[in-house]
């Protein structure tokens, strides 16, 4: 019985594993499962799913290059959507940020995570502020 029980919890992990690892691709919301996570319709409409939801988690996916500045793209997941956060690293914050791009930190939490939001000519841009810790 209780390898029983072992094996459906094992299996139940995993599907809900390879869940979330293909949200961004499997998205019900039609903004963000018809537009690049590096879109201005996708990043406002995330931000609204965002700022909606009472909880989110944020896990670290990479840093990028855009247009020579540099961001941190983020998996956030809320109730009922995910999506890929694109934030803005001031050049200030380059040195001081705490996900070093020389270590591999894809997939951690970010606790505490901090950012604003910003209007310029070319629409909203999302910027990191703070980060409290991360949990690898």
């Amino acid at each position: 019985m209780l390898v029983r029980i072992t094996l459906v919890g094992m299996v139940s992990l995993l599907l809900f594993s390879c869940q979330e690892s293909n949200c961004h691709r499997s998205q019900l919301n039609p903004i963000l499962g018809k537009n690049d996570y590096n879109t201005a319709a996708y990043q406002l409409e995330l931000y609204r799913l965002i700022k909606e939801s009472p909880e989110v988690d944020y896990y670290f996916e990479m840093r990028e290059e855009f247009f020579g500045q540099n961001y941190i793209v983020v998996s956030a997941y809320g109730d009922a959507f995910c999506g890929k956060l694109c934030l803005l690293i001031a050049e200030e914050d380059m040195e001081h940020i705490k996900l070093s791009p020389t270590k591999d930190v894809s997939g951690a939490q970010l606790i505490g995570l901090r950012y604003t939001k910003k209007e310029t000519d070319y629409g909203a841009t999302f910027v990191y502020q703070d980060l409290e810790y991360v949990v690898y």
